[in-house]
């Protein structure tokens, strides 16, 4: 029996899709393994730098040593800041670019599957067909399936009670899709 869990209205700000679609991104896309990549590339530049140093800094003595040092540390830049700013620019142009994201949704989730409808559009995902479910202080964020779509929810929309009941139904339901990621320092804004 598919018994409802629970029912809810959620609408979406575009900075909480922006956020929803980074966090895929770092799972799915561009961003995928950025901290390994940016490693790798941090530990290149620090051979080099080592390299001149022993060298007396002389830049136009090692020329392959200095553009090396310089692309890497662009490389090293590029992924740890402007690829997830990419990723946010890129989740704020879906959501500027389609009329539905900005709608209010009527959301059903029960035990197998979670249904989102409003006047324009009806979506039902089984657990099953997802890949992700990752919870931040702000939003869910649900990904997968054969399309690939990517479903956030405002915890803003939501009481701090229905907060928590989505959280731990998530946390029981998508026991190896299920994740929480860190939250922000309190003073910083995203």
């Amino acid at each position: 029996m598919n018994e409802t869990v629970m029912r809810f209205k959620n609408k979406l700000k575009i900075r909480e899709y922006a956020a929803g679609y980074q966090l895929y991104d770092l799972r799915h896309g561009k961003s995928k393994g950025r901290v390994w990549k940016s490693s790798v590339f941090f530990f290149i530049a620090m051979a080099m730098l080592f390299i001149l140093m022993m060298t007396g800094f002389n830049a136009a003595g090692y020329p392959v040593v200095t553009l090396m040092l310089m692309v890497c540390m662009y490389m090293c830049s590029y992924y740890v800041y402007m690829l997830p700013a990419i990723a946010k620019l890129k989740g704020e142009h879906i959501y500027k670019s389609s009329r539905l994201l900005s709608k209010e949704y009527f959301f059903e989730i029960k035990k197998d599957c979670f249904i989102m409808k409003n006047e324009h559009e009806y979506l039902k995902k089984y657990y099953s067909g997802l890949t992700d479910c990752i919870e931040t202080d702000d939003i869910f964020m649900l990904a997968g399936g054969i399309d690939n779509t990517i479903i956030v929810i405002s915890k803003r929309c939501l009481s701090g009670e229905e907060n928590s009941e989505l959280s731990a139904f998530f946390k029981r339901e998508m026991v190896k899709q299920y994740r929480r990621a860190r939250g922000r320092k309190k003073g910083k804004k995203t």
